[in-house]
């Protein structure tokens, strides 16, 4: 059977409800004014936004220092994205407040005189994304207070009382629970990424050595067609240009090791002491072909260091000295 709401009685409730949030929203108004009369900050973050930013900082100017009591105005602040207690005098009490601040995203702690007990006022803020607890008195008994603190992202547990190993722990049981974005830093060089970032960077060095095997491999393609191509070589055109790139160094006229000069075709026929490294039409007798064949493990393998002559370049010094070596 079809019902329908009585109009007038419910143009009462919708009335009552826009009235409610209007004070709720005046009330907010109200405390904000309050903290900017405590010398705190309020910044919206963004035009026509509700949320926004609250400071709560030293003013040696202000006309009184503030208290507990004084702060007690925090649990109106429903709107708030993001609180930072800047004042060296922050303690637990001042936490209290904001327990009951469902939509608070960020908080900032740090350096302040926050022990585990303060952390009662934190573990139940749900939605809380950024937490910093720079050196404050937190302890590993304090850490497990939060564990239920599921959207957690950052945590800043630099020059406190909580030890790498618990802090791991801590990551770790979120994990499991469900949290994979967690990242904690204990310090310069000391974080411990998320389970999430450690696959994106797994995934990233992966995707990345493929994309660079593939380019070697093109690349080494590329190379093998290249001197291919090259059916009839000839030593000043397609084998000096080789020979001067990996081994002008040891073998030419300013520095002929063991005698050797390979940078003109008159010095290489020579020799090394009359001794032919190039018999035309015998590459099984080259010693300069078995030189640069030669495995990396072998000391007198040809170029000595650095990259060895790939095998399509080995072919072509092959291919030339199979067709008479000639100039």
């Amino acid at each position: 059977m079809k019902t329908t709401m009585n109009t007038p009685r419910f143009i009462l409730l919708m009335s009552f409800a826009l009235t409610a949030s209007g004070a709720l929203w005046a009330d907010e108004k109200s405390a904000i004014a309050k903290v900017e009369s405590l010398g705190g900050t309020v910044l919206y973050v963004a035009k026509d936004s509700k949320e926004y930013n609250v400071t709560i900082a030293h003013d040696a100017t202000a006309p009184k220092k503030i208290s507990a009591d004084d702060l007690k105005v925090l649990s109106e602040l429903v709107n708030a994205n993001e609180i930072a207690f800047m004042h060296p005098e922050t303690s637990d009490a001042w936490l209290a407040p904001i327990k009951s601040l469902a939509g608070l995203k960020r908080l900032h702690l740090e350096k302040t005189k926050v022990t585990d007990a303060g952390l009662d006022s934190v573990a139940g803020l749900a939605n809380l994304e950024y937490l910093n607890l720079y050196q404050t008195a937190v302890t590993d008994a304090g850490l497990d207070k939060l564990k239920k603190l599921g959207k957690l992202k950052h945590l800043y547990l630099w020059e406190t009382k909580v030890s790498e190993a618990k802090a791991k722990t801590f990551q770790d049981d979120l994990a499991k629970a469900g949290n994979k974005d967690l990242s904690v830093n204990l310090g310069v060089d000391k974080d411990l990424r998320s389970v999430n970032d450690i696959a994106r960077l797994k995934k990233q060095r992966e995707d990345s050595e493929k994309i660079s095997a593939a380019s070697t491999a093109k690349a080494a393609q590329a190379e093998a067609e290249k001197y291919a191509a090259i059916k009839e070589p000839k030593f000043d055109k397609d084998i000096l240009p080789l020979i001067k790139v990996s081994c002008g160094e040891c073998h030419s006229a300013e520095k002929p090791k063991g005698k050797l000069r390979l940078d003109t075709f008159e010095e290489l026929k020579k020799g090394a002491d009359g001794k032919a490294v190039v018999v035309a039409q015998k590459p099984d007798e080259s010693l300069i072909l078995k030189r640069i064949s030669l495995p990396d493990s072998n000391d007198d393998r040809m170029p000595p260091k650095g990259d060895r002559l790939s095998k399509p370049v080995v072919e072509l010094f092959k291919r030339w000295i199979e067709q008479g070596a000639q100039k």
